[in-house]
């Protein structure tokens, strides 16, 4: 099985391609393009993977990937709604910024952006809520003015000084084709066993190789071993299960994999600096800001 290239295909009238995306689900495998992709979720949650980084995404997730850095947004299988997949996602060829931004002095911002986003960039929250009306409107609009509009985006998008970098420094973004298989076949099975316990010869054996010597790949791949890369996935599933569903704390627990809870409140409290418990109170009480006023008004 080849390794994922996605053929992105923009007609020579165009300089980008824009897409208003509608799904009952998102189920793309990992893959990479030589073109930008700026991606805004618009319905829908799940994982997001770009590099070695994987986290939830929701609603008004806003990320820009670049040239070949392997990526893709997934569905968790255990989902608590019935609503659609709907994004708008927007690719365009690095010739943009070489033959284009290159002989505009004014578009220095524009291109560090760009350079920056070789590790995947997500965006804050309100620099999203700024330019969610604008990146709605693009895909209807035409010619140069789509253009110019994009340009606008991304002027916008690189003074969010709260922007996040995604994939760590040491992730290696050319990857030959076997490599970019290999780690694909790893981060599915991880995506569909995280809930249960993996060994590393398991693992290992998914990607065809020794154990000791997967260990020595993954974390030159990745910058963080195997174990800590599958907890913090497992973490990262904790966080939605613990503000989604209706279930304690120990039953998130085993959910997303930990046999043992003294060891998923270690866990949890060290990726996230609060415990579990805690965790799913703040956000109760956020989701319930008129209790303690009406609760007055009741004495």
């Amino acid at each position: 099985m080849k390794a994922l290239y996605e053929k992105v295909t923009i007609d020579q009238e165009h300089s980008l391609l824009v897409k208003h995306i509608r799904l009952t689900a998102f189920g793309a495998l990992w893959h990479y393009h030589p073109e930008y992709e700026l991606t805004y979720i618009l319905e829908s949650n799940g994982k997001r993977f770009v590099g070695d980084h994987v986290t939830n995404f929701e609603v008004g997730d806003l990320v820009l990937i670049g040239p070949n850095l392997p990526h893709f947004w997934r569905n968790d299988d255990d989902r608590y709604d019935e609503l659609p997949a709907e994004a708008i996602v927007v690719q365009f060829p690095a010739t943009l910024d070489e033959n284009l931004l290159s002989v505009l002095p004014e578009s220095g911002q524009i291109r560090q952006l760009l350079q920056r986003s070789r590790y995947g960039l997500c965006f804050s929250a309100n620099t999203v809520g700024r330019l969610a009306p604008r990146l709605i409107q693009l895909p209807h609009l035409e010619g140069m003015a789509q253009v110019l509009e994009l340009l606008g985006i991304l002027n916008e998008l690189a003074a969010d000084r709260d922007a996040i970098l995604l994939a760590s420094d040491s992730y290696q973004l050319t990857a030959s084709e076997a490599e970019t298989e290999r780690m694909k076949r790893v981060l599915e099975f991880v995506l569909k066993h995280f809930r249960k316990e993996i060994r590393i010869e398991q693992i290992a054996s998914v990607a065809g190789m020794a154990p000791a010597a997967f260990c020595r790949y993954f974390r030159k791949r990745t910058g963080k071993s195997f174990v800590e890369y599958l907890n913090e996935l497992r973490i990262s599933h904790a966080r939605k299960l613990l503000t989604q569903a209706d279930l304690s704390v120990s039953q998130v627990g085993f959910e997303c994999g930990f046999n043992n809870i003294s060891h998923f409140h270690r866990q949890f409290k060290q990726q996230t600096g609060t415990t579990p418990m805690r965790y799913q109170a703040i956000y109760r009480d956020k989701q319930s800001p008129l209790l303690p006023s009406m609760a007055g008004l009741l004495s």
